[in-house]
C-alpha cells in the first residue's frame, strides 16, 4: 500500500476555517487538550536542552527520580487535612528514598535494557546518579542543584497551565448552563 500524501493546508486559515475543515467537531475538551499540550511541549524543550538533545537520557533520569520518591510519594495521596498526612509531612526529612536498577527503569519505560544501562552510565559520569553495586540506582545531590532552576519554571508553567485550564472549565460550564 503506498503511504498517504499529506494534504495540502493553507496556512493562513482561521481557527474557524480550520475546525470547519476537520471531519470531527473541535470541542472544548480540543481547546483544553492545546493547552496542557502546550505544557508538555514546553516541558520537552526544556529537557531538550537540560540532556544535550537526549530526551532518552531525560526519561530514564526522570523514571529514576520518580522511581526514588515513589515510596514517599504514596504517603501524600491522603487528604491534605488528614491526620496521617499532617504526621507525614512532619517526619518527611527522615522518608527513605527507593533505590531502583535497570531493569525495572526498562520495564516501566519500555527502552531496552541495554539502553537504559548506557544511559545510565552516562548519567553517572556526569554525576547525576549515585549507585550502590548493580541494583542500586538513586540521584546525586549534584542532579538535584542541578535541576533546581528548570524544575521551579517547570512548576510555574504547571500551576499556570492548571489555572488556565481551570478558568476556561468554568467559562465552558457557564455557556452550557446558559444554553439549557
Amino acid at each position: 500500500m503506498p503511504p498517504r500524501r499529506a494534504r495540502t493546508i493553507d496556512v493562513s486559515l482561521s481557527l474557524g476555517e480550520l475546525a470547519s475543515k476537520v471531519s470531527t467537531p473541535m470541542t472544548h475538551q480540543t481547546m483544553l487538550s492545546t493547552y496542557a499540550g502546550q505544557f508538555t511541549i514546553n516541558t520537552l524543550r526544556r529537557a531538550y536542552r537540560l540532556f544535550d538533545g537526549d530526551l532518552t537520557l531525560f526519561l530514564v533520569f526522570g523514571e529514576i527520580a520518580h522511581y526514588n520518591m515513589s515510596h514517599v510519594l504514596q504517603a501524600f495521596q491522603e487528604a491534605p487535612d488528614s491526620p496521617s498526612w499532617k504526621a507525614r509531612m512532619r517526619g518527611l526529612q527522615t522518608q527513605k528514598i527507593t533505590p531502583c536498577n535497570a531493569l525495572s527503569i526498562s520495564a516501566a519505560t519500555g527502552i531496552p535494557r541495554e539502553t537504559v544501562r548506557r544511559k545510565v552510565k552516562e548519567l553517572e559520569k556526569r554525576g547525576w546518579l549515585a549507585r550502590k553495586g548493580a541494583r542500586s540506582l538513586t540521584l546525586a545531590p549534584q542532579a538535584i542543584e542541578h535541576m533546581e532552576a528548570s524544575g521551579g519554571a517547570i512548576m510555574d508553567d504547571f500551576k499556570n497551565t492548571a489555572q488556565l485550564i481551570r478558568m476556561l472549565e468554568d467559562a465552558f460550564s457557564r455557556q452550557r448552563r446558559k444554553k439549557r
